[in-house]
């Protein structure tokens, strides 16, 4: 009898362990509304014009519009892309997809969209879990609009 109570406090206890370590999830609508608060703490964030969250082919899409400076436009982008990850990571369920439409405050350069697939983008950036020649290549797809 004693060896039961024993056994189940030990469960408990490690039940108890789990819960108090488990990070906390955020609705779609508050990870939408921490990414234009993580660009604020930068002043060389670029600019949002847009922030949404939407299913799109039966997968879970974070989408996001920035004004790109042309002469900043790679840092631009990896910088709006590591937001995106380090924000939804915390998402109540996982993100499939990450859109990030560039629009150049230029007119004689072209709008861009880029596609990135969450998992890969949040290990490349968080984590440090997959390398740049990877991450270039097989997680994001830049093209033209």
């Amino acid at each position: 009898m004693k060896m039961d109570k024993l056994f189940f406090t030990i469960i408990i206890l490690f039940q108890l362990q789990t819960v108090i370590s488990a990070k906390t999830k955020f609705s779609d609508r508050q990870v939408a509304t921490m990414i234009p608060k993580y660009f604020a703490r930068d002043h060389n964030a670029p600019q949002i014009t847009r922030t949404r969250v939407y299913a799109e082919d039966g997968k879970k899409v974070l989408h996001l519009n920035i004004e790109v400076n042309r002469n900043r436009f790679e840092n631009q982008m990896e910088y709006a892309l590591s937001a995106m990850a380090s924000v939804a990571r915390y998402a109540s369920r996982p993100f499939d997809k990450f859109v990030l439409i560039m629009e150049p405050n230029s007119r004689q350069f072209d709008t861009e969209k880029v596609d990135a697939k969450a998992k890969c983008t949040i290990d490349y950036f968080v984590f440090k879990r997959v390398k740049n020649d990877r991450w270039s290549k097989k997680c994001i797809k830049i093209e033209k609009i």
